[in-house]
């Protein structure tokens, strides 16, 4: 029996989401609590060292990771550590800057994708920080709100 290259890449797509789904529960970001601004609630003693540790492990290679685990890492456990490495430097960029761009801005950026289409997407990607590319998200959803008006119209001609 032969293998389609299709259902090959499937099957290797299907393996890599499951491991890579085992070792989602590396960080320990789901335990970090949201502070607030106005509150001004300090962390305890415990949540600065799941942190700390936090920061640790964002910062590790892939090779200090083996030394501490003791063994060579597989392929598909390289993987899983870079993505839940990549995951908790993002838990830690959220916690650090706050939640991000606020409901005004998402707003306006959908406008802009809706009122300008494929130039506010340019312009977002161009001008937009790493900070601020959660926005893009809401410019592709202005876009396609661009793109549906275009095709009605189109259609109604």
């Amino acid at each position: 029996m032969k293998i389609s290259k299709s259902t090959f890449v499937f099957l290797g797509f299907l393996v890599l989401s499951f491991t890579t789904r085992a070792a989602s529960n590396l960080s320990s970001a789901s335990v970090i609590p949201k502070t607030d601004s106005v509150s001004n609630v300090a962390l305890t003693k415990d949540e600065k060292l799941k942190v700390l540790q936090m920061q640790l492990f964002a910062k590790m290679t892939i090779s200090d990771y083996e030394k501490l685990k003791g063994k060579k890492l597989n392929f598909f456990e390289r993987v899983s550590f870079k993505l839940s490495q990549h995951r908790a430097k993002r838990m830690l960029k959220y916690y650090e800057y706050g939640e991000g761009p606020t409901t005004l801005q998402k707003i306006s950026w959908l406008l802009k994708g809706l009122l300008l289409g494929p130039i506010a997407l340019l312009l977002g990607y161009i001008f937009l920080k790493d900070d601020d590319r959660e926005l893009i998200k809401w410019i592709w959803f202005g876009f396609a709100g661009f793109a549906v008006i275009v095709i009605i119209i189109l259609l109604t001609i």
